[in-house]
């Protein structure tokens, strides 16, 4: 019997293809999982940035100028906040004597671009005289 040794070029050439496919896709997927982190992670600024936005409203007195509703029941004052962190921009929409008279409904929505598509995080609360 004829003794082998080692791998014949054919075979050293299909490994190589075999792991270089291998390496090619957990490339990707390790691109895809840092793109899909950094959007958790602006989805995560979002929505603290909606929470302390909507914790600073709720804490300002029910007749503050940043509550005040200009527009008949039915419809929403929009306010803009000063000064977001780059990229997010918080608005809040506010609507006297709704769903009850005596009570404002403050409507506050943060948005933000992932990958140039525009995103929105929405908080809802009301505010009693």
């Amino acid at each position: 019997m004829k003794a082998t040794r080692g791998f014949t070029l054919l075979e050293v050439l299909v490994a190589l293809t075999v792991f270089s496919t291998a390496l090619l896709a957990l490339g990707r997927m390790q691109i895809t999982a840092s793109q899909v982190n950094a959007a958790a992670g602006r989805l995560s600024r979002a929505t603290a940035l909606a929470q302390d936005s909507a914790e600073q409203l709720m804490a300002l007195a029910y007749d503050s100028a940043l509550l005040n509703d200009q527009t008949p029941t039915g419809q929403s004052t929009t306010y803009t906040a000063p000064n977001p962190p780059t990229g997010y921009t918080v608005t809040w929409q506010v609507d006297s004597d709704s769903p009850v008279l005596g009570v404002k409904t403050v409507n506050l929505t943060v948005t933000w671009k992932n990958r140039a598509q525009p995103k929105t995080f929405s908080l809802a609360f009301y505010k009693a005289s």
